[in-house]
């Protein structure tokens, strides 16, 4: 059963719908319309130290002795990173990613302008409805890529698919409660999106761990220390130090599979 990733799925929801609720307060009030930058801001620091703390613990380890022991296979990493942006840039998951999130949009802002009625006179815009200012593209894909890529993401599924252990799900459910709360209040609906894709895909890492245990425990290491460089990033994008297209680089999460299989490695 797919307890986690369900609960998971469920802290976006109700995050999301926290948000929107509250977003109408944010911007009435002076003291408050700065808020959800300042919460943002606060997330991307902890992202970026999330996606550091996950790096480092995959490739050293502290032995009983005290002495620092080097465990991930760099290498492996490397090439994760390279080829797998690489396939990714190809294939232009980011482009995909926005794409679908303006499709939302479109039927968003579409269904929001016939409800309303307008004066014939004045030309629908984009500056129409002030909801339609918040972009439900950006709130989508930043919310699906916060709570996917990562460590946590991997590990989460795989604890829960291979040992039935649902409790690091259950800690990023919290997180994300907090990260979808932050991203509606600060982009509306989009964020609560986001739910689909976490659901489709932490529950196809926790359903395939059971077939696919003996590669995957070979491997885990490298995907989490991937999944965590890939966080770091993200979180650069989100303070606006960056503009990484993380979406491309999605692919290098898999690829340590594969390179594990191979000798040499």
């Amino acid at each position: 059963m797919l307890y986690g990733t369900l609960a998971n799925v469920a802290t976006v929801v109700l995050g999301s719908l926290l948000g929107i609720f509250l977003a109408r307060f944010f911007e009435k009030s002076r003291r408050l319309k700065k808020l959800p930058d300042a919460l943002m801001k606060a997330i991307s620091l902890c992202v970026i130290f999330i996606g550091l703390k996950g790096a480092l613990d995959g490739m050293l380890k502290i032995t009983e002795t005290g002495t620092v022991e080097t465990t991930g296979n760099f290498l492996i990493v490397l090439i994760s990173m390279v080829v797998g942006t690489a396939i990714g840039s190809l294939i232009k998951i980011d482009h995909l990613l926005k794409k679908f999130g303006d499709f939302i949009e479109r039927k968003m802002t579409k269904n929001k302008r016939e409800e309303k009625p307008t004066d014939p006179n004045q030309p629908i815009t984009a500056a129409t409805d002030a909801e339609d200012q918040r972009s439900i593209s950006k709130a989508f894909v930043a919310t699906t890529l916060t709570c996917c890529v990562g460590a946590m993401a991997i590990m989460g599924s795989l604890n829960a698919g291979l040992n039935g252990d649902h409790s690091l799900l259950y800690t990023k459910s919290v997180l994300d409660f907090i990260t979808a709360f932050v991203y509606s209040s600060a982009f509306g609906i989009g964020a609560m999106f986001a739910a689909v894709p976490i659901f489709l895909y932490q529950g196809a890492i926790e359903l395939g761990a059971g077939f696919l245990k003996g590669v995957l425990e070979a491997s885990v290491n490298e995907m989490s220390i991937v999944g965590s460089i890939i966080v770091m990033g993200l979180g650069l994008n989100m303070l606006g130090a960056t503009k990484i297209k993380i979406a491309n680089m999605l692919p290098a999460i898999f690829l340590p599979i594969l390179l594990c299989l191979i000798p040499i490695f």
